[in-house]
């Protein structure tokens, strides 16, 4: 998932219609959890819980924008607001599993993976889009919704060697949830009345 953007409702509706287990499933989350949306704090909170029960959060620009607004934090400062800033500054910028990259934006065509910026990994639109990507895996993404590529708001958008699964909770739009081990998604509208859908990833 991607791009939750403060619609942590959602997310727990999609996770229970999905019937997400902790102990068995690997839940990623590809960053952007804050902004735009009703409950950018509560969002945040639950995907520190998910990651307590073993989920991968990445770090998204919004996260990195959250950063840089926050206050500089006193030297014994145990607020909740210093926790966060802790847990959001230790968030991973990627995470490869399987064959598949996750990343919040993309990657920088012909740069390793380890020299990518943090700007181009939580940034990055059209070099990526636009360039081909290490055959070794295939790049997930978000940051860009998929209606930018033509397809339908709801869709997830395959290109060669990428995945992109912003379906525009930002926007209006929807929230979704890929299962790349049965190829089954959900998603949902992030408009009243929030009925979860269910289809099949297309190759």
């Amino acid at each position: 998932m991607s791009d939750v953007h403060g619609y942590g409702h959602l997310l727990k509706q999609l996770l229970n219609a999905a019937g997400y287990r902790p102990d068995q499933d690997q839940l990623i989350l590809l960053g952007d959890y804050v902004n735009k949306g009703p409950d950018s704090w509560g969002t945040l909170q639950l995907v520190y819980q998910l990651t307590l029960n073993g989920a991968v959060a990445l770090q998204g620009n919004n996260e990195r924008k959250w950063l840089a607004s926050m206050p500089n934090p006193l030297s014994e400062d145990h607020t909740p607001v210093e926790h966060y800033r802790k847990f959001l500054e230790r968030l991973p910028l990627y995470y490869a599993r399987n064959g598949l990259l996750f990343v919040h934006a993309g990657v920088r065509p012909g740069i390793p993976l380890s020299s990518q910026s943090p700007e181009d990994l939580t940034e990055i639109r059209d070099p990526f889009f636009s360039s081909p990507v290490d055959p070794n895996y295939t790049v997930v993404f978000g940051h860009t919704s998929t209606y930018r590529f033509n397809v339908a708001p709801w869709e997830i958008w395959i290109g060669s060697g990428k995945v992109g699964i912003d379906t525009g909770a930002g926007h209006g739009h929807y929230l979704s949830l890929v299962d790349f081990t049965t190829r089954n998604r959900w998603y949902v509208s992030v408009q009243e009345p929030y009925e979860i859908q269910k289809a099949i990833l297309n190759s």
